[in-house]
């Protein structure tokens, strides 16, 4: 297992800190204001919560699951932890609740398809609209009887600054993401139960027979998810100052694509969580290019859409010559 993360990091790294090198030196080129203050700002960002949800992502495709949910998630920690400040309830006890809600997100999600073997996709599809709804309804109610999809008040200035406060020029955001990075790899390299959830996502048969609690790996993985993904939302509400419906929109397409650029793969077994940071700088590089070269919206759907299948597919021929090498079939 460590011979095929080396692969990984050999490989896939350099391939895709390449594209981020020719992206860089595009938009340098093409942009005057590629290297502005405020434009690296943006990229922090930017890069920093969906770094911290891919990390939950790659997680799960190490161990052979995934979770279309997870933008839902941050909208509903998000969303309440707002409202919550709306009853004037403490700073630390509104991020604790909310950090607590995204992991019960994601234990529903792990017993759903760790426990009760229900298929990823349609258990976490499932969920991702019950948690998109649930939030909905409950700011739903408003004086004139109309849906109220933004809460918008004046927050707390300590829970303001954890959105917005610097560390030597670099946002708080974004050193969490290098703390969980650094965390999450020696997790994953280094301990037992990373090892475990190596082998359950590339043999699960095998991992069976070595006697490991899979259901318990995969609610792990999963709640593990859900309080990142909480995480990440928390701390967007707090750098713009308000929760919307729009919060984590089309997220967990654009953190499948960063963790499968990075090395993982759909079918479990690989990945690793700077490889997803790798696709995470290469999506955040391509969407600054659209903005900044003022590419409408709608093109910039077809490109991401283009890119999840190609990486797709590019992962399931790679996938399929590596089982023949094996001789699995």
């Amino acid at each position: 297992m460590n011979m095929n993360i080396k692969e990984i990091i050999s490989k896939n790294w350099v391939t895709v800190f390449l594209l981020c090198v020719v992206l860089i030196i595009v938009l340098s080129l093409g942009s005057d204001i590629f290297w502005s203050l405020d434009n690296l700002n943006s990229l922090q960002t930017s890069i920093g919560p969906t770094a911290i949800v891919a990390f939950g992502m790659v997680i799960l495709l190490i161990c052979g699951v995934f979770d279309l949910s997870v933008g839902s998630i941050m909208v509903l920690c998000g969303m309440v932890c707002a409202r919550l400040f709306e009853i004037d309830m403490p700073v630390w006890m509104v991020v604790v609740m909310g950090l607590i809600l995204g992991a019960a997100a994601g234990a529903i999600n792990g017993v759903l398809v760790g426990v009760l073997k229900i298929n990823a996709l349609i258990a976490t599809i499932g969920t991702m609209n019950i948690f998109q709804g649930a939030a909905m309804l409950l700011f739903a109610a408003s004086r004139k009887g109309q849906a109220e999809y933004q809460v918008t008040i004046e927050f707390p200035r300590e829970f303001v600054q954890m959105g917005t406060g610097k560390l030597l020029g670099i946002y708080y955001i974004f050193w969490v993401m290098i703390i969980l990075l650094i965390g999450i790899t020696i997790f994953l390299r280094y301990s037992p139960t990373g090892r475990k959830m190596y082998l359950t996502g590339d043999n699960r048969e095998a991992a069976k027979m070595m006697g490991f609690n899979i259901p318990r790996l995969l609610l792990l993985s999963f709640v593990f998810t859900g309080f990142l993904c909480a995480l990440a939302g928390i701390i967007s509400v707090a750098r713009f100052e308000q929760a919307n419906r729009y919060m984590g929109e089309g997220i967990n397409i654009i953190v499948l694509i960063s963790c499968i650029l990075g090395g993982a793969s759909l079918l479990g077994g690989r990945g690793t969580a700077a490889g997803a940071l790798f696709g995470v700088v290469f999506m955040s590089l391509v969407t600054n290019m659209f903005n900044l070269f003022e590419v409408k919206s709608t093109w910039q759907n077809v490109v991401v859409g283009a890119i999840l299948i190609v990486v797709v597919t590019l992962d399931g021929y790679l996938t399929i010559r590596k089982q023949q090498e094996l001789g699995r079939i």
